[in-house]
Parts: structure tokens; sequence; C-alpha cells
């Protein structure tokens, strides 16, 4: 009798869009061996959405199964004629693929070999439901991978995560299989030649990795029918487009940002020249001010001008002098 298994997935409301067109090839996937699987979609979780899978890892390692499979929403499933119990590896009770040179063509010049989480197969039993309650409780880390950094780190491998050392004599370890890389082959990044699965990982613009995957799920089904060599013809397609779309996404996340550095210089200048007008109306007040001043002390003097000149004031000068010689007294 087959080993029972339980494929798994899990979203929220932003991911929704891409689980409308990678859930259905996971259902076609589980039907076609017989498989039981659980799509769960909701926004209240316990923790950040980069934490999902552990959560519902755990409460599937509960049940009744030999087997779980997970796999990260934006993973799409390309052909249904492989079995995943073919993978599995006696004795191990964790199954991840190993992203590495001698496992996968790495088409990124700073790529670090990791095992990624994104496809996992966990046997379950007492040493996986300790395995996933240490990550839950180890908690995250300060790297941004989330439940995988943690779930390297639990693995004794810090290398990859810039926290020191591999710890090789991590007891976990023993459990630990490498999956084959065509179950978690990433397009343009770590890839497998004839892949099962396209995992659309760190693809950082959310418009692209959503196109991305639905031309790869709506096609998946013809290109179920070729052959390996036009299957793989076709895989190294996508990780070439790939790159041109991170190419272009780079190429317009610099034009974005310089055009916020114009826009904020171009404030800044306006800042400066409405400051400058300020000054400007405040000067010109000030001029006015002055020229008022000016011109009520020339009309005074003009005044007082014509009073001297009057022929009043020359007729009234010997009083003014008499009470001016009266005062020295």
């Amino acid at each position: 009798m087959k080993p029972s298994v339980c494929l798994l997935t899990a979203y929220d409301s932003v991911q929704q869009p891409l689980a409308t067109f990678t859930v259905p090839r996971m259902q076609s996937f589980a039907e076609a061996h017989g498989y039981e699987h659980r799509f769960t979609h909701g926004d209240h979780w316990k923790r950040p959405r980069g934490w999902l899978k552990i959560e519902v890892i755990r409460a599937a390692l509960e049940d009744d199964f030999d087997f779980v499979l997970w796999m990260d929403v934006d993973a799409v499933m390309l052909r249904n004629d492989v079995d995943i119990r073919t993978a599995m590896v006696d004795g191990a009770h964790l199954h991840m693929a190993w992203h590495g040179p001698e496992t996968s063509e790495i088409m990124a010049a700073d790529f670090v070999p990791h095992f990624n989480s994104g496809v996992m197969l966990v046997r379950v039993n007492d040493w996986s439901r300790a395995f996933f309650k240490q990550i839950w409780e180890t908690g995250q880390l300060r790297h941004p991978w989330f439940d995988q950094a943690t779930i390297l780190h639990v693995l004794g491998y810090d290398g990859c995560l810039g926290l020191g050392p591999d710890r090789p004599d991590e007891p976990n370890r023993s459990r630990l299989a490498r999956l084959d890389t065509a179950w978690n082959s990433i397009p343009g990044l770590a890839t497998a030649p004839d892949p099962i699965v396209h995992h659309y990982a760190g693809i950082s613009n959310p418009a692209t990795r959503l196109k991305m995957i639905e031309v790869d799920a709506m096609t998946a089904p013809l290109r179920e029918q070729m052959s390996p060599q036009l299957r793989q013809a076709f895989a190294r397609q996508f990780s070439l487009w790939r790159e041109d779309a991170a190419m272009r996404d780079w190429v317009t996340g610099e034009r974005d940002s310089a055009l916020a550095e114009l826009q904020a210089l171009a404030a800044e200048r306006q800042g400066y020249l409405a400051e400058r007008h300020g000054y400007l109306a405040e000067r010109a007040g000030y001029l006015a001010e002055r020229d008022r001043y000016l011109a009520e002390r020339d009309d005074a003097r003009a005044q007082l001008a014509a009073v001297r000149s009057s022929t009043s004031w020359r007729l009234t000068a010997p009083l003014r002098w008499s009470k001016r010689l009266f005062q020295s007294r």
C-alpha cells in the first residue's frame, strides 16, 4: 500500500491572484496521484505571511497522513507524470531541494547555495512534529528569508544566512534529504533541466511575478504533452523571460528612483523660490513703507518751507525773536 500524502498550500488575500493560477494545477496533480489536498485561504494568521506554511504544516502533522507535501502558492505544477512518492528517501523525515551548482544551473552571479523551503516533503512522525515546533518557537531571525531562514538555522546552515559558520554536527541534519531540484526549480535563478515545479521565488515586483505565473500555469497543460527536450527548451525560455523582466524591473526602479529624486529637488526648488518670493515681497513692503515715509517727510519739509516763505511768517518774525529773547533771560 502506498504511503498517504496530503498536498498543502496556504495564502491570504494579497496572494489570492497567484492562487487563481497555481491552485488548480496543484489540485490536478493531487487528484492524479490520489493525494488529499488542503488549500487554505484566510487573513487571520497568528504571524505574518512568511510564516503561513509553518502554521499549516504543524496542523497537518497532527492528522493521519504518512507524508505532507508543502508547496508555496507561487509554485506552478508543470506536469502530473511523476509521483512525489518516488522522491522519498528511506530514513529521511524532511526532503528539501538544495539550490547549488552541483544540483542546479545557477543563473545569478551573487547566488548563495542553500536549501529552499518552497517545496517540502515531510514525513509525519514525532521528529517532524518536534522539528516544526522548534521552528515556530525559535521564531523570526534577523533575515529576509522568514521561515526559511529559521529552518536553515535549526538545521545548522548558518553560513548561507550570514549568521556564522555552519554547524555540521546539528542532530536535525541526520533526518534531512535532498529533494530533486526538478521539484523546486526557480526560473532564472536556480533551475533544473526538465522541471516538475516552477517556483517563482525572489521576484520583487508582484506584477511581474503574477504575469509569469499566469503564462506558465496557462500553458503548462500544453507543454506537459511535449517531449522532455521541448519541455527543457521552454523551461530555459522562462528563465530568460525572468532575466529580461528582472532587468526591466531594475531599469524601471532606477528610473523611478531618479524621477523621485528629481521631484524632490523640484519640490525643494519650489520651496526655495517660494521663500525667495516671500523675502522679495517683504522687501517690497519695506521699500514701499520707506517711500511713504520719505514722501511724508518731503511733504512736511515742503509745507514748512512754504510757511517760512509766507508773508505772515515774515511779519511775525519780531514777535518770535522777542519771545526767544525773553525766554533766554
